[in-house]
């Protein structure tokens, strides 16, 4: 055994496991309710309005025109034909900028009714 190896081994103290008084109380493994709210936490969804879920739907139809008609992607795996892309590259000059425009408007006219009240 090297010298550094046994002066080492003497020198350490062998530790001594904790009494059980001095160890944390153990936690109950009972599941909590469910039902039970914490005072002054509010439920997360309550901040969307409708208006921007329905706002947020339309940007996502028209950037889903936009992948499909022009990523090349879906037509490469299988799920729509060549035929079906082009019909889509050329229904996405008429959805996008009808969407953007739902877009625009309905924000811009819950803007207004914001400010006014």
């Amino acid at each position: 055994m090297p010298r550094w190896a046994a002066g080492a081994k003497s020198a350490l103290p062998i530790p001594s496991s904790p009494s059980p008084s001095t160890l944390a109380p153990q936690r109950s493994r009972r599941p909590r309710p469910c039902s039970a709210k914490k005072p002054g936490n509010e439920e997360r969804g309550s901040t969307l309005s409708r208006g921007t879920l329905v706002r947020s739907g339309a940007a996502l139809f028209a950037l889903g025109f936009v992948d499909a008609g022009y990523s090349g992607d879906w037509s490469r795996i299988g799920a729509i034909s060549k035929d079906t892309e082009e019909l889509l590259k050329l229904g996405a000059y008429a959805v996008v900028p009808l969407c953007l425009a739902f877009v625009l408007s309905a924000s811009s006219s819950e803007d207004s009714s914001d400010t006014k009240s």
